[in-house]
């Protein structure tokens, strides 16, 4: 077993080394700083590869060069945190087109898991994804999100006024809304967070979100490949079971208006070009995460923002209950006349991104970016994170002001504030993130305060574990007596 060991890491490091002596820099890319591959493997194993950490270690190049390059095994990639390249970026998909996981990470967990599906593919098959999901999107099942919201609220009943670490509450409450509106299928994780489906699925994004492995070719070690890959198949057996036994649903005449089934109805339209199972759980699997994580980490934020900021809190809680009266969760109209609670959604989509780092481009020519000519086949990504965050496009970028907010430009147009993307490729799932995170909030606080305990680990500043999600953050629910 000593040998065994010993041997694993000499093929290890020498993995390390043969990919850092063949991974030479392109001429354009020379002048650019670097965040070293010792660097990231240091960070990964120390558990610093959080989008906040990764911003202050080249703070200053983010804010004033806009721009730094790093490695994903033998490759180069860079990162970007200019509005007017992000335009760029956004619109011209012909020159800026997706990365697609067997390009950069081969064999991988994630391509493995995620495989060609509408947020990591392009041209003609990007089209036909988004088109069938487009037609599956058009009616959100609000009233699947409102039950979830209710089992949420029962759980609340249980735990007033105990600290709850809102994190794992959030994720808990996000994965059983995505189960239902997607697959008509209750995870009961907010009842039975260890259950088989919560626990697989659970397993297979702690490997996703592996950064040792995605910046390391460590999954050419059979050990590692076949444990790793192991957890994938198992999921994608959950997944195929509810693809099977969607289809005996909907052949017998039942209905419920789930993503699943209007995919499925899309794809039977002889109008449209179908998918095959296999594609579909593609597609399920980047909703999964879409859906869930992104949403839960925004809410978990959001929670920990108000806790902090009590006086924002009231007077959100003042609007909800003006807006709503005795209703507990608002109609369409009243979604939109939440106005302020909508800027506190959206300056904590500045503050955090739950997608802090934007999917990879393969640049399709050569890019002229300031003094840099970035060569065609780079791999690059907008870090959304460091945008939002630049003292030279936002005022007092590291404060907490949702009133920046009135002005809808601070949204529209100048590609400052994109944390669902921007152009034909915007985030699908935008409006379902939306209307999730505002039927939580108006649930929660009409009925309950919220504090954040006086030995709080994020009293001073909010920790995060790695890219946008936070470390658990313990948060009291008071129940108001009003």
């Amino acid at each position: 077993m000593a040998l065994l060991v010993i041997l694993t890491i000499v093929f290890i490091l020498y993995l390390i080394y043969n990919f850092y002596l063949n991974s030479k820099i392109p001429n354009g890319l020379k002048d650019i700083h670097t965040i070293t591959l010792i660097e990231n493997i240091k960070n990964a194993i120390m558990d610093n590869s959080s989008a906040d950490k990764f911003y202050l270690s080249s703070k200053e190049y983010f804010d004033n060069d806009g721009i730094t390059k790093f490695q994903i095994r033998d490759k180069w990639m860079c990162l970007l945190s200019d509005p007017v390249i992000a335009k760029d970026i956004f619109l011209r998909t012909d020159i800026f087109p997706k990365l697609l996981f067997d390009e950069f990470l081969p064999d991988s967990v994630p391509a493995h898991h995620f495989g060609v599906n509408i947020v990591h593919s392009n041209g003609d098959i990007w089209k036909r994804a988004r088109h069938i999901c487009n037609l599956a999107f058009k009616v959100l099942p609000i009233h699947l999100f409102v039950d979830v919201g209710f089992k949420l609220m029962n759980i609340m009943e249980t735990i007033d006024n105990k600290p709850i670490d809102v994190v794992d509450l959030m994720h808990r409450f996000t994965l059983d809304v995505l189960g239902k509106t997607v697959f008509d299928f209750d995870f009961n994780n907010l009842g039975d967070p260890k259950n088989i489906y919560v626990t697989t699925y659970k397993e297979v994004q702690d490997e996703v979100n592996n950064f040792l492995f995605q910046i390391l070719p460590l999954d050419l070690i059979p050990y590692f490949k076949n444990r790793r890959l192991g957890k994938v198949k198992k999921l994608q057996k959950l997944f195929d079971d509810f693809i099977k036994n969607k289809h005996k649903s909907m052949a017998a005449g039942n209905s419920n208006g789930d993503l699943l089934e209007l995919m499925i109805k899309a794809c039977d339209d002889p109008n449209n070009e179908a998918f095959n199972d296999i594609e579909l759980r593609y597609n399920l699997a980047i909703f999964m995460v879409a859906g869930h994580d992104t949403t839960a980490n925004a809410l978990a934020t959001i929670f920990y923002l108000l806790a902090v900021h009590k006086n924002v809190q009231q007077k959100a809680r003042e609007e909800i209950l003006s807006v709503l009266g005795s209703d507990l969760t608002p109609s369409t109209e009243q979604h939109k006349a939440l106005k302020y609670l909508n800027m506190i959604i959206n300056e904590n989509l500045r503050l955090y991104p739950p997608v802090p780092f934007l999917p990879f481009r393969k640049l399709a020519e050569d890019l002229k970016y300031k003094n840099h000519v970035i060569p065609a086949g780079t791999g690059i990504s907008l870090f959304i994170y460091a945008m939002q965050r630049s003292p030279k496009l936002w005022e007092n970028p590291e404060e907490f002001i949702p009133e920046r907010f009135e002005n809808e430009k601070n949204i529209n147009g100048s590609y400052t504030w994109t944390p669902f993307g921007a152009g034909s490729r915007m985030c699908l799932g935008n409006h379902f993130s939306l209307i999730e995170q505002r039927i939580a909030l108006c649930l929660i606080l009409r009925k309950y305060e919220i504090s954040l305990p006086s030995n709080s680990i994020h009293r001073n500043q909010l920790q995060f574990q790695a890219f946008g999600t936070p470390k658990p953050i313990n948060l009291i629910f008071k129940r108001r007596t009003e």
